[in-house]
Parts: C-alpha cells; structure tokens; sequence
C-alpha cells in the first residue's frame, strides 16, 4: 500500500473523506472496511464520544465519529455551543466539542504516546467528527510524547472556538484543508464569537472544487438551494452528507471536476 503522503493531493482528499464516512458503520463492518483499505482498525467509545485509530505500515490516522442523529450524546454535543476555557488557556473553545474530545482523549494519548515524536498522524472527520479531529490536532503538535499532525482534513466542519483560540492553532503550523459542499449549513455554524481555522475548499453545486470569492459563494449556494427545492431537497441540510463529499472527491480524484 502506498503511503498517504506519497499520494497526489486529490486521492489524499478522497481517502480522509471516505475513512471518515465508513467512521459511521457499526464497528464491526467500519473495521472490516478499513482492513480492505490497509489498515487495522482500534474502535474507541467513551460516553459516546467515538473514534478509530488507524494504523498501517506507513501511517497513523485519528478519524473522529460525526454526528449520529439517533444519538443523544451527539446532539447534545452539538447544541451546547457555550463558549469554554480551551486546554491551552489560551482562547475559549465550542464546550460540546471539547467535552466529546475529553471523553476520548485519555485512550488516544495512551496510544499516540508509543510514538513520541518519532512518527506523524493525519487527523481527520465529518461535522461533529471534524470538529472533534480539529481540537485533537492541536492536543498533538502540542503535547510532548504524541506524534505532531501531518495534516488535518475536515468534511463540513463546524466552527470550534473563538479568534483567540484559531490564532493559537494558527501559531503552531497545524495544516488543515477545510472541505465545504455549496450550502452545507452546519459548516456556517455556530455563528459570533466561533470562527473556522483553515482555508476553505468549496465545492459547488455541481459538486465541482473551485475557487470562488465571497458573493461567488454566496451566489452559487444559493442557485443550489434553488436547485434542490426543485427536486424537493432542501440542500441546507442533504449538502452536509459525508457520501455526497466522498462522491465529489472521487471524481476529482478520477480527474473530473468540470
């Protein structure tokens, strides 16, 4: 198997988002789905709070469970969107996303700390997941005996903490590609004081990856919205599915992206 970052950046991209789409099987088809990918496969539960370790020959990943409608710790997560001292002290940070990371942190660091620094990890989720993958790659660059992020790679992320906090995660060099598909509406919450860290790569509706300014952005979610009312979808909310980032990353990969 050939190591992730030996891959061109497209397939990189597809890979993070389709680890964090099989995050959502049950455990035991994720890990099955895992090993056909070239990984074995650590499931942690805590409270709720989910995650895989995956590790390889080459490479560590940390994919961050999202959102599971039918889960109450999830949305519980999601809803409490009071803003909290971060572990750095520096900043204040989403207190549902950073009690889910607690929750798992613990069983994380015991298996990251084999490592040190000798090694690096990708980090990567979906919604809540992303959320959770973010906060978590900044508990890496910064703790001692963990391997730092190679990179982080999110999939309609939330917003996780304040200007305060994003400048210090900033600071310390964490890579982060910041995946958002045309109306996603949870990747533009929660709204003042939270604030997104990473550039963003915005697919349109059509499901193509483009570099756009703000009012392009603006005009283009809000032609697939349109869009999606005619075919009885409201796009605020189907845009936010994890299959629909991996099937446009696919075909980007595959050379198609209009």
């Amino acid at each position: 198997m050939t190591a992730i970052n030996m891959r061109f950046f497209p397939e990189q991209a597809w890979l993070m988002a389709k680890f964090s789409e099989i995050a959502y099987l049950e455990p035991r088809d994720g890990v099955n789905a895992y090993a056909e990918l070239g990984f074995d496969a650590t499931f942690i539960d805590v409270d709720g709070s989910q995650a895989y370790w995956l590790k390889s020959d080459d490479d560590l990943v940390i994919v961050c469970r999202g959102t599971e409608p039918t889960e109450f710790k999830d949305l519980a997560a999601d809803l409490n969107a009071i803003p909290v001292a971060s572990s750095t002290g520096v900043g204040k940070v989403h207190a549902g996303f950073k009690e889910s990371v607690d929750d798992i942190w613990p069983e994380l660091h015991e298996l990251a700390n084999d490592y040190g620094k000798t090694r690096t990890i990708w980090c990567t989720g979906h919604s809540l997941g992303a959320a959770m993958a973010t906060l978590i790659a900044y508990r890496l660059q910064r703790t001692e005996d963990c391997p730092n992020p190679q990179a982080l790679f999110t999939y309609g992320s939330p917003r996780v903490g304040n200007k305060a906090y994003v400048k210090g995660i900033e600071s310390t060099g964490v890579l982060h590609f910041r995946f958002v598909n045309n109306a996603d509406i949870v990747a533009r919450v929660p709204l003042w004081p939270f604030s997104h860290f990473g550039g963003m790569y915005y697919m349109n509706h059509y499901g193509h990856l483009r570099s756009l300014t703000f009012w392009q952005v603006t005009k283009d979610v809000w032609r697939g919205f349109l869009v999606g009312l005619k075919r009885k979808n409201i796009n605020f909310f189907v845009n936010h599915s994890i299959t629909r980032y991996a099937a446009n990353l696919e075909r980007w990969k595959n050379g198609d992206n209009g």
